[in-house]
Parts: structure tokens; sequence; C-alpha cells
């Protein structure tokens, strides 16, 4: 499990390792009486706003496979923005909340011609417009008249199906939904 000393330097190595890529990120590695075992808790205000997957999406990809292999086996991971508890952030939506209403998720995207709009926001090449997060996704499911629930359902679905960012809609989610739901839109 690790003791103190062992916490201080994934703490510190983390802080040092994303630092460049999250700007005021603050890093603590301690035990976790919640789960009885090391806790790595990241606070960034890049986070606000952002669901619980997205947030660890970002920080995943920072982080080298063979680090988090050797140093974070065993450790949970919390992304929080600042003020926020780990108790509010472990009720925020995840993806498997969608999976009952994929198919009318889906289908209200298509009735609402939001993959269409999407494109048309990207231009000719959506990978080179791409923010690398939903920027695009958001204008348009607002444009479209989205609540904010109905919004992050969306991307909820998108997480679902592996994707992080406006390009991966058009490129891998819509045609895989339109795959398994054809004829149900």
């Amino acid at each position: 499990m690790g003791g103190d000393k062992t916490n201080r330097k994934l703490e510190t190595d983390l802080a040092e390792m994303l630092e460049p890529a999250f700007p005021g990120l603050s890093v603590t590695v301690e035990l976790s009486e919640r789960w009885q075992r090391p806790c790595a808790t990241f606070v960034w205000s890049g986070f606000a706003g952002l669901l619980p997957e997205e947030r660890f999406h970002r920080l995943v990809q920072a982080i080298p496979a063979s680090f988090r292999t050797k140093r974070m086996g065993s450790v949970v991971w919390v992304e929080l923005s600042p003020g926020e508890t780990v108790d509010s952030f472990l009720k925020l939506p995840r993806s498997e909340d969608v999976a009952p209403k994929e198919a009318t998720i889906y289908a209200g995207l298509c009735k609402a011609k939001f993959f269409d709009a999407l494109r048309a926001s990207m231009g000719r090449s959506p990978r080179e417009s791409c923010s690398g997060g939903f920027v695009a996704t958001d204008a348009v499911l607002a444009e479209k008249k989205y609540s904010a629930a109905r919004a992050t359902e969306a991307k909820l679905l998108f997480i679902r199906h592996g994707v992080y960012c406006d390009c991966q809609v058009l490129e891998t989610v819509q045609p895989a939904l339109a795959k398994l739901y054809a004829g149900a839109a």
C-alpha cells in the first residue's frame, strides 16, 4: 500500500508531470478511509463543468501508461474542481447512467438534426477545428435548445462509446450509432 513517504513521492511526481498540461493543478495522495487504499485527489479549475469521465480521460492522456501501471495500480483517483467535495463529485452522472435510454437519446439527436449541425459548425475538416473536448457539441446542443440535463445525457452517450471530443462524435459515434440503431431514429 505504501506509506506516507511513498505517497508524498507519488504526489510530487504527479504534480511535476501534470503541471505543464494542467497549470495550477493541486495533487494530494493519502490513505483514504473511505476506500481503504491510497487516493490521489486532483483539484483543478479546468475540471469545472466537465463530467467525471472527461476529467479522468484528460488526466489519463497526460500520465504515461507505464507510470500508471507501476505506480498507480491500486490508487483511487478523484478529480475535483475547486470547492467541490468528494461526495458531490460521486453524485455526478456517469455514462453507465444513460445505458437504458441510449436509443431514445440517439433518436432525439437525429430528430434535432444534431449531427448535421455539428458537421456544419466544424467545417470541412472536423479534426482541424476540434477543440479536444465538447465545445462545438455544447454550442450545437444549446442552439438546438437542449436543456442542461439533456445535453449532459448526449455527452454521456458519446462517452459511453469511447468518445471525448467533437470530431470523434462525427467520425466514430455517429456511424456506430447509426449502424446500431438503423431504422430506430
